[in-house]
């Protein structure tokens, strides 16, 4: 057929990411009102993902004290400051964040692409045997979205890390914990967007480039998606996937 669109393996790479959504109606929601959503670990469907029991806070006198000085001199005024100074000491403040870590990690919001379109073990996991279908994304026409949070590829380890969490200066010790996974999931070759923020959040239309449907999609599906593309993504393409045929390769038709 003249108009296919054949792609050979990752299908486009940087600055493409795709994202795999079953035929549902959430699916639809997402694609009428243009978000994606950020989970919190406890959405997530890998136990060890995330997990604050992996997080310990740092016990390092010098590191506690360094903080303790630190958050002292964060104070608007001299009677917060006062007030801190009587009710905590490096100790006590460390206490406080141990109870509060999990409070916190489930601040963190963290919503899953993929850096493979070929990949037919997420088009049966994520996209409902191949029913449903994948988003891609360019992430350098949605800078506030991709670029105003903590966008990076999941490192895989053959079993998961333990952090000691330093809160001063080393900030990041704490938003790797996002970033792992075992080599269990490694198939996924996945790259994650993590924000201070949970729930939905608006992304640009233009960033929306492609959407790709299944080849196992349903006419009813296919029409309404056909619908919500036409009606808001003027840029947008629409395609959909081929049976596939020959290993690593994709067909797509224009829809």
């Amino acid at each position: 057929m003249e108009n296919n669109i054949d792609f050979l393996k990752d299908f486009g790479g940087h600055p493409y990411i795709y994202r795999f959504r079953g035929n549902a109606v959430r699916t639809l929601s997402e694609l009428e009102e243009g978000y994606v959503y950020f989970a919190n670990r406890n959405e997530l469907n890998d136990p060890f993902d995330s997990n604050p029991g992996m997080v310990s806070v740092t016990k390092d006198t010098c590191e506690l004290e360094q903080f303790y000085n630190f958050m002292a001199g964060t104070f608007p005024n001299e009677f917060t400051k006062t007030d801190f100074l009587k009710n905590y000491s490096p100790v006590t403040l460390r206490d406080f964040m141990v109870e509060k870590l999990e409070f916190y990690i489930l601040h963190y919001g963290i919503v899953c692409f993929s850096m493979q379109l070929a990949n037919y073990p997420l088009w049966a996991n994520y996209a409902d045997n191949h029913s449903g279908l994948c988003l891609q994304f360019n992430i350098e026409k949605d800078i506030r979205l991709f670029r105003g949070g903590d966008l990076r590829p999941i490192e895989y380890v053959s079993e998961p890390n333990r952090f000691t969490f330093n809160p001063h200066p080393n900030w990041d010790t704490l938003t790797k914990l996002f970033f792992q996974k075992t080599l269990d999931w490694n198939y996924e070759r996945e790259i994650r967007l993590v924000k201070v923020f949970t729930g939905r959040h608006y992304f640009h239309k233009k960033a929306l480039e492609k959407v790709i449907l299944g080849y196992r999609c349903q006419p009813e599906f296919i029409n309404k998606v056909k619908e919500i593309v036409k009606a808001n993504y003027p840029e947008t393409h629409l395609f959909k996937m081929m049976e596939p045929k020959e290993f690593n390769k994709i067909s797509l038709i224009p829809m």
